[in-house]
């Protein structure tokens, strides 16, 4: 296999004459007092015959000794030092060996590969090194005519062990230092302080380990120590990912809850805008001011012919972007009411929306047909119901809900999850200021000394603050009226109004006058003009796509780094 790097370290053999052979073990010797070299990314691997991939090719240092008559003796003198370690100089045991010679002529390198072969298979790999060569290059590329011998390559197949090629400069440190090592222990480099550590009479030999990559076309261990990095980083943000999109689901699931249990109101806070559907619309109590008697069919279905399909009669000052739903041709018949409010002339005598006064229902007058939201205030449904369908969920004066307990929109998703946290967190730090209105200090006493903390509550609070301010006295509409209208003339009422209940019109009319209209026109363009009044009550819409709005306003790396981890916040 392909070789990356090569150690030599050095190592204290017992001697195999005196040594317990079932008790001896050999010992690394300190770098301190002993030879150590490694070189890394500078080998050349020629063949990989023998060894298997990822294995560690290694053995004791040594010289193959070649025959006596042999030329190549001569012509490696200058090359292999006269007291290398040779065969002769190591132990008498079966320890594995890594040869190391020049390559010099074809002959010569075919006689040291017979040589290495010659022994019994201990060899465990081959380290030839270039004469020639004195520079720390890695050597040619194994395809070059420097390695070839004449007989198409067959040499790497018959040598069972793979042969390296190493630098000339690190082949001549290790013949010095195998030159240096091959005596006894007290002739070795810091032999008298060996002796004092060890046995005089040991083996101190060389040892080379060559580190291979396990196959020839890996990556050098550093790149694959990067690649071992980067995958666990991958797997750390793969995992970090998918933990951050299951809890961004159950937050989701959390919100739906809690949306569904009442305790979070989306619109309310400007997180999402909800209509509310026609179904729930048609719930909603539909009764005769001052009675508090449930409509009857045969009188909603008069008011709901009072609506002309004529676009003609839509105000051009009621233009909106946001085209309204179509209305249903009939109104059906309200629910009967549920609750024990009814609202007097004193607590709500006027439709806040239009600012026209509710007219009660007495022998001379049938009384203003009025709509009644869960939060006890009445509008005329000529006002507030296109409102409610199309524009928001929210009353116009309290901005509490006018859905039922549990209404959930269809997908809850994580701009929704990330705009209730944002807005709980920073309700969380906020203080509460002293009350500063008579009604405020009413609903401290009725909180047990906490004033409400919501954002409905408060606008609540100081809607019923202004509204004590504006009840002396005529409200005057701004609603669009019919150029015709009939003025009625004010005259003295032949019977006593009931307390706390102002009109303007009498019980008796006179004599070819018109009776007065208590229930205001219900055109198109006057409920185009009552929604936009609406819509200017409640102030500042929430979005009614909350990722569209989102998606606008935040940078595309943000969306990308959002994708991969949705918990993030804004």
């Amino acid at each position: 296999m392909s070789a990356t790097s090569l150690q030599v370290i050095t190592l204290d053999l017992p001697n195999p004459d005196y040594a317990d052979p079932e008790s001896s073990s050999y010992h690394r010797i300190n770098s301190s007092y002993a030879f150590d070299y490694l070189t890394t990314f500078d080998i050349r691997t020629l063949s990989t015959n023998g060894v298997a991939s990822g294995d560690d090719v290694s053995g004791l240092l040594y010289t193959p000794d070649l025959l006596p008559s042999s030329e190549c003796i001569n012509a490696s003198a200058p090359y292999v030092p006269s007291n290398a370690t040779r065969l002769a100089n190591l132990p008498d045991t079966d320890y594995d060996l890594v040869a190391i010679a020049p390559w010099l002529s074809p002959q010569c390198v075919q006689e040291y590969l017979s040589s290495a072969q010659a022994n019994e298979g201990l060899v465990r790999g081959f380290l030839f090194y270039l004469p020639s060569d004195n520079g720390t290059e890695t050597p040619p590329e194994v395809n070059s005519q420097v390695w070839g011998l004449g007989d198409g390559g067959s040499w790497k197949r018959d040598n069972n062990y793979p042969v390296y090629a190493i630098p000339g400069a690190s082949a001549g440190i290790l013949m010095e230092a195998s030159a240096l090592y091959s005596r006894n222990m007290t002739d070795v480099p810091y032999g008298n302080v060996l002796v004092e550590m060890y046995d005089s009479r040991d083996y101190v030999r060389l040892f080379v380990d060559i580190d291979t990559a396990g196959s020839g076309s890996q990556l050098p261990s550093l790149w694959v120590f990067l690649l071992v990095v980067l995958g666990i980083l991958l797997a750390i943000i793969g995992l970090t990912s998918f933990t951050m999109h299951w809890l961004q689901r159950r937050r989701r699931q959390v919100l739906r809850r809690r949306v569904a249990n009442g305790e979070v109101d989306l619109e309310a806070l400007g997180i999402k805008r909800l209509t509310v559907p026609q179904e729930i619309l048609n719930g909603m109590p539909l009764y005769t001011y001052g009675t508090g008697s449930p409509v009857l069919p045969t009188v909603a279905a008069a008011v709901a012919k009072e609506t002309p399909s004529s676009p003609t009669d839509k105000l051009s000052s009621a233009a909106s972007s946001r085209p309204s739903s179509p209305l249903p041709t009939t109104r059906p018949a309200p629910a009967t009411r549920s609750t024990s409010y009814r609202p007097t002339a004193l607590q709500q005598p006027t439709c806040a929306i239009c600012l026209d006064d509710f007219v009660p229902a007495s022998e001379g007058s049938e009384g203003t047909i009025v709509r009644e939201l869960p939060c006890h205030h009445i509008f005329h449904p000529e006002c507030v119901d296109a409102f409610l369908r199309d524009s928001s969920s929210l009353c116009p004066m309290c901005k509490k809900t006018a859905l039922p307990k549990g209404y959930c929109p269809k997908s809850v998703t994580n701009a929704m999850v990330r705009r209730e946290r944002m807005v709980r967190r920073i309700r969380e730090r906020v203080t509460v200021a002293s009350p500063t209105s008579p009604r405020e200090t009413e609903l401290l006493h009725e909180n047990g000394g906490q004033l409400p903390r919501s954002l409905g509550e408060r606008i609540r609070t100081r809607t019923f603050s202004g509204m004590s301010q504006l009840r002396a006295g005529r409200r005057i509409s701004s609603a669009p009226v019919q150029r015709q209208q009939t003025m009625t003339e004010m005259t003295t009422p032949t019977a006593p109004t009931p307390a706390l209940v102002r009109s303007n019109t009498t019980n008796s009319s006179p004599i070819g006058s018109q009776p007065r209209q208590v229930q205001p026109p219900s055109n198109p363009g006057r409920r185009e003009w009552a929604r936009q009044r609406a819509v200017a009550m409640l102030g500042r819409q929430s979005a009614a796509d909350p990722d569209a709005e989102e998606a606008q306003t935040t940078p595309r790396w943000r969306k990308a780094l959002r994708s991969v981890f949705p918990a993030i916040g804004r």
